[in-house]
């Protein structure tokens, strides 16, 4: 159970973390969050699981990310990249997880509604998310993986921050 539950922590630090290369088409409605600096809002896990193993199952992952973590933005930008810049608040160095994008780049499927992010250094290491929501104002994306014989979908919302 505990490589379950490591994996909706990496699901999420896939996302924050990576992405893969793309063309902006003016066109694009759907695409209005390109070149805003987003910041994560809500961070659901369903079903609910135990995560941190105290017998009470968590659907809020929110509660297990550090106010340094939470205040760190990310950009897609409108010629493929993804940049990122942490928050206010610094994680002490030995605790503190890469809060910058890694070299990547994203794509987007319009007709699959699919957001692709995908490592620069290592184009295996991808990571595709549903769209359910997109505008200027933020993102909200879903993942569904099964891990050990148990479905599980991941919920992020990402919503445009100040610029930093």
């Amino acid at each position: 159970m505990k490589a379950f539950n490591i994996f909706f922590l990496a699901a999420a630090a896939t996302f924050i973390l990576t992405a893969a290369s793309y063309k902006l088409p003016s066109h694009s409605k759907s695409l209005a969050f390109v070149g805003k600096n987003l910041s994560m809002t809500s961070f659901q896990v369903s079903p609910a699981i135990d995560l941190d193993g105290d017998g009470d199952v968590d659907n809020d992952l929110m509660s297990f990310l550090r106010p340094c973590d939470k205040d760190n933005t990310l950009t897609f930008e409108s010629t493929g990249k993804v940049s990122g810049h942490t928050g206010t608040l610094t994680c002490s160095s030995n605790e503190s997880l890469p809060v910058v994008a890694k070299p990547s780049h994203w794509t987007y499927n319009e007709k699959t509604a699919t957001l692709r992010i995908v490592n620069d250094k290592d184009t295996s290491a991808v990571s595709e998310w549903k769209v359910l929501e997109a505008s200027a104002a933020g993102l909200k994306i879903e993942k569904t993986a099964t891990e050990y014989n148990q479905k599980s979908t991941t919920t992020v919302t990402l919503k445009s921050a100040v610029t930093q």
